[in-house]
């Protein structure tokens, strides 16, 4: 399958011999040849075999992590909105504030991001995804034109998950990646072991299901690992992108995130995420100057309010400039 990683496991442990180097986004969603692969070898992984089937972790230039042990920066600073949250740092994981940050709740298609994350690891920009019955038959937001029997650019398909929040783009890309819907959320739920994410169970690559849960500390992590990805992060900032489905007209995607359709200053991403379990989840990234923080926000009625509340906190905090 392409993009995929070539693994031999022996007897005694785990050895990698080959990991895809994902070439440059294509500029456009039209058709064309498919991306040049280039093979490089990894250095064994320490009996581990999770590894040695997913690829190498993507490592952020910056903090990995939240620091939970240390008080929050924002001292004083109350926000009730959502049932569960947090605010951080991404250059050094500084905690800014949390509330139940590691509570497991329902978290929507805030699962997308993983779905992402693993999507641009396992496939190339040029690569042609089969479209089938279960990915135009799957419920909820949807991506049009995606048609049973087609192929679509994995790009493209990234795209309709970011920014429009398309279930039956997660589909399309999880049976190109693995196989099958199911052998996609192994390869999700292994990945969060490896991220060392404590409270999140995936079911499916979408997070219709009520089952999909996390906690804020680990969508936090999620956050920095899914931006320090070239593709997401470039894709995640979008408003608005046109795209072509494998047949007929071109069309036009608009992003879900209203911080990014009202111009919210600094506002560059990245995850927007809602069911009736879930309530109305966030994942917004703000980038002023050189300062950069992660918001996550779960079930929340306007968590759009909630992150510029976040935001202006932090800017009278000093930690970010003001726009």
């Amino acid at each position: 399958m392409p993009g995929r990683i070539l693994a031999i496991v022996g007897v005694a442990a785990a050895l990698v011999l080959g990991a895809v180097l994902v070439a440059g986004s294509a500029s456009s969603d039209d058709p064309a040849p498919r991306s040049t692969v280039a093979r490089v070898q990894l250095p064994a992984v320490d009996a581990d075999d999770l590894q040695s089937e997913l690829g190498p972790l993507p490592e952020p230039e910056q903090a990995s992590r939240v620091d939970l042990g240390k008080p929050a920066l924002l001292t004083g600073f109350d926000l009730r909105g959502p049932s569960a949250g947090l605010a951080f740092d991404f250059a050094d994981g500084r905690l800014l504030w949390r509330r139940n940050a590691t509570s497991q709740r329902p978290i929507a298609s805030l699962t997308k991001m993983m779905t992402g994350l693993l999507a641009v690891e396992r496939l190339t920009p040029g690569d042609r995804v089969a479209i089938t019955r279960a990915a135009d038959q799957v419920g909820g937001s949807r991506m049009a034109g995606l048609r049973a029997g087609r192929t679509v650019r994995a790009e493209t398909l990234l795209k309709g998950l970011m920014i429009s929040s398309s279930n039956n783009a997660a589909v399309a890309l999880a049976v190109a990646g693995a196989g099958s819907e199911r052998a996609w959320v192994r390869f999700m739920n292994r990945r969060a072991k490896l991220l060392g994410l404590r409270c999140t169970k995936y079911v499916d690559p979408h997070g219709l299901n009520p089952r999909d849960r996390s906690c804020a500390a680990d969508l936090a992590v999620l956050a920095i690992r899914a931006m320090a990805e070239p593709r997401i992060a470039r894709i995640a900032r979008k408003r608005a992108t046109r795209v072509w489905p494998g047949a007929g007209r071109r069309l036009t995607l608009r992003t879900t995130n209203h911080l990014l359709r009202e111009h919210y200053p600094g506002a560059i991403g990245l995850k927007t995420g809602f069911t009736n379990a879930a309530g109305s989840c966030l994942v917004a990234v703000i980038e002023r100057g050189s300062r950069r923080i992660g918001i996550v926000l779960l079930n929340d009625r306007n968590p759009w309010r909630s992150a510029r509340r976040v935001t202006q906190a932090a800017v009278r905090a000093g930690i970010l400039p003001r726009a």
